[in-house]
């Protein structure tokens, strides 16, 4: 079995692309932690119809996402098969999420629900439109598992230093506006800008990244289902990483119901505890990269997801007397969190390879495409939980009085339970992937699928050679 070197990566396509991830963490902070509350207490829908509104037009993804992965490895450009989508993606999620938040005050409810579904059915089209192909260049760029899990953990750095600007920087430009409607406009508008930024960033900067020359698609739609079905190891890893994203969206937009309702803490005080999650998750991906190179990206994903469950539980014993002691939780949450989501990224472009071992082809953007519908999803399913959930406990948010201790009590339950319980499945599910060993250059994982199928790999030529 031959293997072709792995291409050099200059460093400032390694941080662009990174940089590109903004984006995407940026959105998907906004989207957990503020939108169901911009609905729920700015525009005053009931909490299920909040959570409804914000599922349903992520079901477009249900399409999106596989047609743009699909799309992407079928163009033929002097850009690349990637990136005239982080362009194009760039410009309609950065407009439509400026759209998203600026919901006329003097419309009725119906109304109001009209216009939120069609810009956020816009937004998630941008979105999959910049996040498919933005992802499925990671397992192009190199081959060498060591090397990959080295670019995840930076992509995952710069994801948790998005986080943290979108909750420092969220409370404060809506705290300077004259009243919470027009907060939420002037966050919108910001967060458009970021996104807009950042996507032309990794547009620019991955220029001269390795790629992987156009190559026709010779299967048929047929034989390309089959041989998809057949990954076994990228539906068992999905089914992990889709109750992870569905347990990050719930605890994000619950915790500022925890905290103002059950340890009834001042709710600006989210802007302090996130970040705390965010700044220990950067300092820890290192770690867990490290401890992933060695000894295998599986078990760490495997150890991170039960700490992480372990975690949840001793919310239910933080006393509402002293609201600081979230300080040493989060602390211990977001070391947790930052494997949760390092080594599934890490595992997914082995999966991409997997797919080449039984099909004969490059197919990382229907692969990916398949990824990020998948975070997708557990994203949509966290936030409609919320509401839902919000809405079985009893909570009003019209009203202004004391909140019944029963109220109260739910929440911290939910707040504590539910995460653990998303999380130990996903654990089952990680339980049954067989790739994502120790990294290598070449995983026997992956060759066992096809062997000959890897002795002559896709060339892969810097895109500006195309």
């Amino acid at each position: 079995m031959t293997v072709s070197p792995a291409p050099s990566i200059p460093l400032s396509a390694r941080l662009g692309w990174a940089i590109g991830e903004f984006a995407i963490a940026g959105h998907m902070a906004i989207i957990s932690i503020y939108l169901l509350y911009y609905l729920t207490d700015v525009h005053h829908f009931p909490g299920a119809l909040a959570g409804t509104l914000i599922f349903v037009p992520r079901l477009w993804n249900v399409i999106t996402d596989p047609l743009m992965g699909g799309l992407s490895d079928r163009v033929k450009s002097r850009w690349g098969r990637r990136r005239p989508f982080l362009f194009a993606g760039a410009i309609l999620w950065g407009g439509a999420y400026v759209a998203m938040f600026w919901i006329p005050a003097d419309w009725s409810l119906s109304h109001k629900a009209i216009w939120f579904l069609v810009s956020f059915l816009a937004v998630n089209t941008g979105l999959s439109l910049y996040h498919v192909p933005y992802s499925a260049m990671l397992p192009e760029m190199t081959r060498d598992a060591s090397l990959r899990i080295k670019l995840s953990a930076l992509k995952e750095i710069a994801a948790r230093l998005a986080v943290l600007i979108a909750v420092l920087a969220s409370p404060l430009i809506a705290s300077a506006a004259p009243d919470a409607l027009t907060g939420h406009r002037w966050v919108g508008l910001a967060a458009g800008l970021f996104i807009f930024v950042s996507g032309l960033t990794a547009f620019f900067t991955t220029a001269k990244a390795p790629s992987v020359a156009f190559q026709p698609q010779t299967l048929s739609l047929g034989e390309q289902w089959r041989t998809f079905r057949a990954n076994r190891p990228l539906f068992r890893l999905s089914g992990a990483y889709l109750f992870a994203c569905a347990c990050d969206a719930f605890y994000s937009a619950l915790m500022i119901y925890f905290l103002t309702v059950s340890l009834r803490a001042d709710g600006r005080l989210v802007g302090a505890f996130y970040p705390i999650g965010s700044l220990t998750a950067m300092a820890m991906t290192a770690l867990w990269a490290w401890y992933g190179v060695r000894v295998g990206r599986k078990r760490g994903a495997e150890i991170a997801f039960g700490a992480a469950a372990a975690i949840f539980c001793c919310a239910l014993f933080l006393p509402s007397s002293n609201v600081f002691w979230m300080i040493p939780f989060m602390v211990a949450l977001g070391a947790a969190m930052a494997g949760v989501f390092l080594f599934p990224s890490s595992i997914a472009p082995d999966a991409a390879e997997y797919d080449e071992a039984i099909s004969g082809q490059r197919r990382e953007g229907a692969i990916f495409g398949a990824w990020i519908f998948t975070q997708q999803t557990g994203m949509a399913l966290g936030s409609l939980m919320t509401g839902i959930f919000l809405d079985l406990v009893g909570y009003d948010p019209t009203v202004t009085t004391a909140v019944p201790p029963h109220v109260a009590d739910g929440i911290r339950l939910g707040f504590a339970l539910l995460p653990a319980a998303l999380l130990l499945i996903g654990f089952l599910f990680l339980r049954g992937v067989t790739i994502g060993g120790r990294a290598s250059a070449v995983r026997p994982d992956i060759a066992l699928a096809q062997p000959a199928a890897l002795s002559a790999p896709a060339a892969t030529t810097p895109k500006g050679a195309l």
